[in-house]
């Protein structure tokens, strides 16, 4: 869609004669594409959002659980050997088997908390048992491989609405001294279709997943983008002073009752 968008346009912006009708034609051609392009910057968006809302409320809890295997693991080792050594102390080392037995509470104390809440975070992630983590891990791992393909196309679409702002400059450039009102006239009449046109390829494109509301949202972008409020005004200043200009002229050609004094 992208390859055809840019061979018509490119194609329009060579073929371009200084008429209205013509730059009126290439500048709607551009602006509908533009159209496309913002719909798709919004739609990445979205997606981007939603992803990384999603990474970002179970990513800390997949590290959480890497620490508390790491620290019950490494609290299991040390009690093992505590047990171990209080094994092999004599009875008559009575103060050492007082440290060893405090020790080795302290650390049953603690692996029962960090199992506690170990057994408290599987349940926050959706997991019967320590196995339903790997399944949890490789979702984010495509979460965060799909959010990495987004930034990549955001980035292209971006360069694309930046070519597409050049070629319109370029037409506005061609389109000077032409009659302001005219031309906007002209662009008007045929916006609905060109809109209606890139609205279809968006629909074919997005199928299901086809928002209306930012369709709406990215017409608004790409009015701002193209400064179309501003334009208008302008055009609108420009033929007001037109029209008074002739009323001018008007007033002042002389009437047939002046010519016959």
């Amino acid at each position: 869609m992208l390859r055809e968008l840019k061979a018509t346009v490119k194609k329009l912006m060579q073929a371009v004669k200084n008429t209205v009708p013509a730059i009126a034609e290439a500048m709607e051609k551009v602006r509908s594409s533009m159209l496309i392009f913002s719909y798709q910057l919004r739609h990445i968006g979205v997606g981007k959002h939603n992803m990384g809302r999603c990474v970002k409320a179970v990513k800390p809890g997949l590290e959480r659980y890497a620490a508390l295997v790491q620290q019950i693991k490494e609290k299991s080792k040390e009690r093992k050997s505590l047990l171990a050594e209080k094994k092999e102390t004599p009875f008559y080392q009575i103060p050492k088997l007082h440290d060893l037995t405090r020790r080795i509470t302290e650390l049953t104390e603690e692996l029962e908390e960090l199992k506690t809440e170990k057994e408290m975070l599987l349940r926050s992630l959706d997991c019967a048992d320590d196995a339903g983590i790997s399944v949890v891990k490789k979702e984010i791992a495509a979460l965060e491989g799909a959010l990495q393909k987004l930034s990549e196309q955001e980035a292209k679409y971006s360069a694309e609405l930046d070519e597409a702002l050049k070629q319109y400059a370029v037409l506005k450039e061609q389109a000077v001294g032409m009659d302001a009102t005219e031309l906007i006239d002209a662009r008007l009449a045929i916006r609905e279709d060109k809109e209606r046109s890139a609205v279809d390829r968006v629909k074919a494109a997005y199928g299901e997943k086809y928002d209306p509301m930012m369709i709406y949202d990215s017409k608004r972008d790409v009015a701002n983008l193209l400064g179309e409020e501003a334009e208008k005004q302008s055009a609108m200043e420009k033929l007001r002073a037109k029209q008074k200009e002739q009323k001018q002229l008007v007033q002042r050609k002389p009437n047939q009752k002046d010519l016959e004094r």
